[in-house]
């Protein structure tokens, strides 16, 4: 089966949750290609496109391939093959772009408007609106606002063999995820990270339902309830009694809102001397350091590296025992904007210290740390995936 996944503000990231998930679900993959923020993938099996898409936190919509082959048959294919399937006769439709000649891309939107003239439908073409300013800093249309309006976006995507043409089915639903951000007890939003982010690290870590997964830094309890959410069972450890409590309230929201199976345990503990049960994989955005208003110098960033590093490996060292075997522990790290570029941890030190090493995806090039950040950010992250 192939897909195309249609990525968020950092592909390299989505690509690697995309990718996780497949191998924590034993699911094949033959090929896969990033292209701008898209990603082409072929499986050995089809996939539940609802369901994936309700857990990822890296995607805007999934689409399914309809036909693939040569640019000629493609073409073809779209003007006389079944390209619409309902019933109503009048539609909005959009195309996304990923080829790499833009005059081809005109022919495919006239090929679609031959095959909706030649079924007698009252069609018409609207590009996606909406931006999206990607990590490196290139602009792509389609917000996940706003990809969800048309009737009908399909795709083109090109790799170096053939043409791959579709559909989307599935979109990103930005409103129930704003809910559930915003409508509950306690927020810090200058110290908590998104669920969406939170979505994409529990996916890293590979962890399945009715597992335990451990946030040694908890917080209010992004982490914690989007794990729940999934029927994951969750401890949370904060030093900070005053993050528990509000952690509690939130859970007690999510519960009195939603189905909640899982089970949940907060600990009001430090994480580098606590003692808990065995548990299946860690999830964590630790404490970055300091509010920053302006550029540090590169001495002031590496004091403040130097800390977080202290902190980690502390935790990690007395946590990892407890881990499962093939457990994996997923944590953010500071990614410091100075005058020459970023900062980041030295991942031999971690390493070295921890006894863990940088997990690697099978068949991919994709290399953890992977960098998270927004350019205005002074405090950005880098993303570790790491196992023994």
């Amino acid at each position: 089966m192939r897909y195309v996944f249609i990525l968020g503000r950092n592909p390299i990231l989505s690509e690697a949750e995309i990718l996780s998930c497949f191998e924590r679900d034993g699911i094949k993959w033959m090929s896969h290609k990033l292209k701008s923020n898209a990603l082409f993938v072929e499986i050995d099996r089809k996939i539940d496109l609802k369901k994936t898409m309700s857990f990822l936190g890296g995607t805007i919509a999934i689409g399914e391939v309809l036909f693939s082959g040569k640019k000629e048959e493609i073409i073809k294919m779209i003007m006389e093959k079944p390209i619409y399937f309902e019933k109503k006769n009048k539609l909005i439709y959009s195309a996304l772009n990923y080829l790499d000649n833009e005059n081809d891309f005109g022919l495919v939107l006239n090929s679609i408007k031959k095959n909706f003239a030649n079924e007698g439908l009252k069609a018409r073409y609207k590009g996606v609106s909406g931006t999206i300013k990607l990590q490196n800093g290139k602009i792509v249309g389609g917000s996940p606002e706003k990809i969800s309006l048309r009737d009908k976006v399909y795709f083109i995507f090109s790799n170096e063999k053939e043409w791959n043409f579709g559909i989307l089915k599935e979109s990103y639903d930005y409103k129930e995820i704003e809910k559930r951000d915003m409508k509950k007890p306690y927020r810090r939003e200058e110290l908590a990270i998104s669920p969406r982010l939170a979505r994409i690290m529990i996916n890293l870590a590979q962890i399945k339902e009715n597992e335990t997964l451990v946030d040694a830094f908890c917080g209010v309890g992004i982490i914690l309830g989007e794990a729940l959410l999934r029927g994951i069972n969750v401890i949370g450890i904060d030093i900070d009694n005053s993050a528990i409590k509000k952690a509690k309230a939130n859970i007690a929201w999510l519960k009195s809102n939603y189905k909640i199976k899982a089970s949940d345990k907060l600990i009001n503990d430090d994480s580098r001397n606590v003692r808990i049960e065995e548990f299946d994989a860690m999830v964590s955005e630790p404490f970055l350091g300091e509010l920053l208003t302006k550029i540090p110098n590169e001495e002031r960033a590496k004091q403040i590296i130097d800390r977080f590093e202290k902190l980690i490996i502390s935790v990690l060292k007395n946590l990892k025992n407890k881990l499962r075997n093939k457990g994996k522990i997923v944590f953010s790290a500071p990614l410091i904007k100075i005058q020459k570029g970023r900062v980041g941890c030295n991942v031999g030190k971690i390493e070295r210290e921890t006894g863990l090493k940088l997990y690697a995806i099978e068949n991919s090039c994709i290399k953890f740390p992977i960098k998270e950040f927004r350019e205005e950010q002074i405090v950005g992250r880098e993303i570790y995936v790491v196992s023994e």
